[in-house]
């Protein structure tokens, strides 16, 4: 039998006139792969978000003693200030029933921003241009019991659980760029509180701060003073919705409700902070002579 000949066939005459068309199946295909892709990531990120606090302390605090491993001060000032930070946080802690084996550690970091932040660990971090605006122990105490709650919670836990997730679906689709991800996540663990939590994570370590500073000191003015020195985060009319947290009148109009359930207030008595908390103002450099 004689192979089969080979020919080039002309395509129909009627091709340009069909419905069909190659590219726009070519783009239903892409839209549905991009679609599960999006699925994929989604519910990876949601079971993850949902493990990742399960898993056991003892592992979060192995990848913190990886990543945080740093030598203690030199200077006098900087062990005497985090010492007493350290046993204001654990005078705070001390009300929140902490999980068995969970602990907070607590160090100021030398910048100016007004902020501070909890991450993998346990480790909180608060920033000098924070503690330069506090004023009262029971502002400080307000703030370390806020991101102590994010601890006790393992909100920091689930939000990097969720990151890793996602890495790991996108390894299926570019390699490389899932590399570069996952080890500028691992490597930036230190800044994820600094991204924020949602609206359900932040009202529950408003809570637990607010308990926390009414069993300290039998009201809430702490956390009034906290949000006044704390940079806004209002949303415009209309638009908190969109916003994962939720703005200051919100935040404080439930606390002031949940005080007043507890036949507290948001007003009280302040105490000075220790000397070694308090930070006097930076060092202005002086302005260059002006010209003649």
């Amino acid at each position: 039998m004689s192979p089969p000949r080979l020919e080039n066939r002309l395509p129909p005459e009627d091709l340009l006139d069909r419905d069909e068309h190659p590219l726009r199946e070519l783009a239903w295909l892409l839209a549905a792969s991009l679609a599960a892709l999006a699925v994929l990531v989604l519910a990876t990120g949601l079971v993850a978000r949902w493990l990742a606090p399960k898993l056991p302390f003892e592992h979060e605090l192995a990848l913190a003693e990886r990543l945080f491993d740093e030598a203690p001060p030199a200077d006098a000032a900087t062990r005497e200030r985090r010492a007493a930070l350290q046993a204001l946080a654990d005078r705070v802690a001390a009300t929140m029933a902490l999980p068995a084996g969970m602990r907070v550690v607590v160090s100021d970091e030398p910048s100016a921003l007004v902020n501070a932040y909890a991450t993998v660990g346990g480790r909180i971090r608060v920033f000098h241009g924070l503690l330069r605006q506090l004023d009262s122990e029971e502002a400080l105490a307000a703030l370390l019991a806020h991101e102590i709650a994010h601890v006790k919670h393992r909100h920091v836990a689930a939000g990097m659980g969720h990151g890793l997730a996602v890495v790991l679906v996108m390894a299926v689709v570019t390699p490389e760029g899932a590399a570069q991800a996952a080890q500028g996540l691992l490597g930036g663990a230190a800044q994820l509180g600094l991204l924020g939590y949602s609206r359900e994570a932040e009202r529950q370590a408003d809570a637990e701060a607010l308990a926390a500073s009414l069993a300290l000191y039998g009201h809430g003015g702490g956390l009034a003073r906290l949000f006044a020195v704390l940079p806004q985060a209002d949303a415009p009319a209309g638009t908190a919705w969109l916003r994962s947290h939720p703005d200051t009148a919100e935040r404080l109009a439930l606390l002031e409700a949940a005080a007043a359930a507890r036949g507290a207030t948001l007003a009280g008595p302040a105490t000075p902070l220790p000397q070694a908390l308090q930070m006097p103002a930076p060092a202005r450099t002086p302005a260059p002579p002006s010209a003649p």
